[in-house]
């Protein structure tokens, strides 16, 4: 599989596959519509600009732990890695348009029915630098600017295809590095959880809209 260099932001990347199943997020009265299978065999991938990367074993634990705080809900949860992809068969990225497609596709192979697809940036300015002297001063200025918030935003999708069943976002504070007390802060750490937090939302709403229409008139 070639993974193509992408000349868009994660979030377009984000934008543009949520656009090629034909729209983001839908409101919470068509969740209950939406005919998903309970209890979820879920996966997750992460963009960015050049495609998709590797989930590092921090990251994979905040999924886990969402799936311990969902409980039955999740059946099981699994990340896609890149390395996933290397076998015959499988589906070039062209473009960021193409990440959802993907991404479904690696997962139904890998028998689960829904799959995030998410993406987050720390907000950091990157400096241009032509040898070690001025890229360390570059290094240091981006680390003093206080610049953007960190952001991110995932996607549930169904591997099947259509709309997106839900979309969420998230940003935290920019670093102070002048803050002794700010120092220790991972603000691209702290949206990852923003956004684990409103899939796990999004999936408690889904469920019980999902129990409500089950229940008899005589409950």
């Amino acid at each position: 599989m070639t993974i193509s260099r992408l000349d868009i932001t994660r979030r377009t990347a984000l934008r543009l596959g949520a656009l090629s199943v034909g729209g983001l997020a839908m409101t919470p009265a068509a969740w209950g519509q939406t005919g998903v299978q309970w209890p979820l065999r879920l996966a997750y991938a992460r963009i960015s600009p050049s495609g998709f990367v590797h989930i590092r074993g921090d990251e994979q634990s905040a999924w886990r732990a969402m799936q311990m705080r969902l409980g039955g809900l999740i059946d099981a949860i699994q990340p896609i890695q890149p390395s996933d992809m290397l076998g015959s068969g499988t589906p070039e990225v062209k473009g960021g348009a193409n990440c959802a497609m993907v991404a479904r596709q690696m997962a139904a192979r890998a028998g689960f029915n829904y799959v995030i697809l998410y993406a987050t940036q720390d907000g950091q300015r990157r400096y241009e630098s032509d040898n070690w002297f001025s890229e360390l001063f570059a290094n240091l200025q981006a680390d003093l600017d206080k610049d953007d918030r960190a952001n991110g935003e995932a996607h549930l999708l169904d591997v099947s295809g259509g709309m997106p069943l839900a979309t969420v976002t998230a940003d935290a504070k920019a670093r102070d590095p002048l803050n002794l007390f700010d120092g220790g802060r991972n603000p691209e750490r702290e949206t990852l959880m923003g956004l684990t937090q409103g899939i796990e939302l999004r999936l408690q709403d889904m469920a019980r809209l999902a129990y409500d229409a089950q229940r008899s008139i005589a409950d």
